[in-house]
């Protein structure tokens, strides 16, 4: 009985104190291809900031439209410029996971004193150790959204 008592008690104070502001932002970016044999690749990455601890706590991407959802883990940030930090110019390197093993490696550049003209990402796979860039595109463009 005390048993039960304490248990319902721990759930009721941690439902009262785990409330977090979580904001989700989406941003696509567009490979677009050099030859007419291949398609032009889409990349929707969605991010979770903790509003409260002023940090990432989670990103997912998606390819053309696809259902599958990629887990992302954000390993580390650089600023760019360091003579100037309140200009914004940054790296944010994030480790792909699939199967519990890291697949791909994105860096996440934002240039162009915190404009959004120069947000781009590199993608290498670790698979096959090709790179690919993204530029990024509006997110009023159709293609732009998350499939569940």
């Amino acid at each position: 009985m005390n048993t039960r008592i304490f248990c319902l008690a721990t759930i009721m104070l941690c439902n009262g104190l785990a409330r977090a502001d979580v904001q989700s932002e989406t941003t696509c970016y567009m490979h677009e291809s050099q030859t007419t044999e291949l398609k032009d690749i889409l990349l929707v990455v969605r991010t979770y900031l903790d509003n409260d601890l002023k940090k990432e706590v989670g990103a997912f991407a998606q390819y053309n439209g696809s259902k599958e959802i990629i887990p992302l883990v954000f390993t580390k940030y650089v600023a760019i410029d360091t003579d100037s930090p309140g200009l914004g110019n940054h790296e944010i390197t994030r480790l792909e996971i699939n199967d519990k093993k890291i697949t791909g490696d994105y860096v996440f550049f934002q240039t162009g004193a915190g404009h959004t003209q120069g947000k781009y990402v590199r993608y290498k796979s670790a698979k096959t150790g090709k790179t690919i860039n993204f530029m990024e595109i509006s997110e009023d463009n159709p293609s732009c959204k998350i499939n569940k």
